[in-house]
């Protein structure tokens, strides 16, 4: 018997945390409350309309909010200490009460209030790569926690920043369960993924979700492509093209398509907007027509529970 289809979108929510780095485009003002505030908008009516359930990874301080995070600013000072150039904009635009940009409180509410997963992805975006050390790590896991509270929700799923998997054994004993893995790395890894956007006909079937070493583990998935630089080459319509050859195999051989992208995304690149609508259509008449489930990615575990397992503690 072979297994209904699966879809899956997780979406990596961060505001100007995923570009605290960057100070050009910090300082830029094109994402800002008014601009995040359209996609997020556009976002939540697409799944709503389309019947898709996402996995919604937030960074806890653009979940929470500024008083919330302001009433741990002694944390935060300790985080910058340790990671002095990843929060050398940050400090400045939190304690100069320069929000823009910076806090996602209401998209984060409607997005929950919704029935959408809501998962992690880092207390303030920094890298839980095994680069950055233990003690900056149970620093972001102690923040998170309290801005938990805050939120009322402790999730157990995480995306990771940068999509940069690390310290699992840590993350793990602080309740964490479930991990979208990373895309491949490096040039190769980046030049594969811009040919395969050309190939109309993809059909290849994505990995299942499996679980290993205890965790439950999403493969890293498609990202939805951006249209900016090398990438605007691409035309909307060989996007939609590719993505609806995909969903395609997954429904004809049972199979599984994880898309993801950064919501800031359709603000950088307009023209994704289109994209994003035309498939999200395509997923909503597969559903409805009971020829593929949406899942969240923890939904997604238990859906291929059967099919996937690996290396089991």
């Amino acid at each position: 018997m072979v297994t209904r289809a699966g879809f899956t979108l997780s979406l990596d929510c961060e505001g100007l945390w995923g570009m605290a780095d960057q100070p050009k485009v910090v300082n830029a003002g094109l994402i800002c409350d008014a601009s995040l505030a359209q996609a997020y908008g556009l976002i939540s009516r697409l799944l709503d309309v389309n019947e898709i359930k996402a996995t919604c990874a937030f960074v806890s301080a653009f979940a929470a909010g500024p008083e919330a995070l302001l009433a741990h600013i002694p944390l935060l000072r300790e985080l910058a200490f340790q990671s002095p150039a990843w929060f050398a904009q940050v400090l400045p635009a939190i304690e100069g009460g320069r929000t823009d940009g910076w806090f996602g409180v209401t998209f984060y509410a409607a997005l929950r209030a919704a029935g959408h997963e809501m998962a992690w992805h880092g207390a303030t975006h920094l890298s839980l790569a095994d680069h950055t050390s233990a003690d900056a790590v149970a620093l972001e896991l102690q923040l998170a926690a309290r801005l938990f509270e805050a939120l009322g929700h402790s999730p157990q799923t995480i995306v990771f920043p940068r999509n940069l998997v690390g310290h699992l054994d840590q993350l793990q004993r602080a309740g964490f369960q479930t991990y979208r893995a990373g895309p491949p790395a490096g040039f190769t890894g980046r030049l594969s993924g811009l040919i395969n956007e050309w190939n109309v006909l993809d059909g290849r079937v994505q990995a299942k979700p499996y679980m290993q070493h205890g965790w439950h583990i999403s493969p890293a998935g498609f990202f939805l492509n951006w249209p900016s630089g090398a990438r605007s080459l691409v035309p909307i319509a060989v996007t939609v093209s590719r993505w609806k050859s995909l969903l395609r195999a997954a429904v004809e051989q049972g199979g599984y398509v994880h898309m993801w992208f950064h919501p800031h995304n359709l603000i950088t690149a307009p023209a994704m907007q289109g994209a994003f609508e035309q498939i999200m259509k395509e997923v909503g008449h597969l559903v409805r027509s009971g020829d593929m489930v949406s899942l969240t990615m923890s939904e997604a575990n238990a859906h291929f529970a059967h099919s996937n397992e690996r290396g089991v503690n």
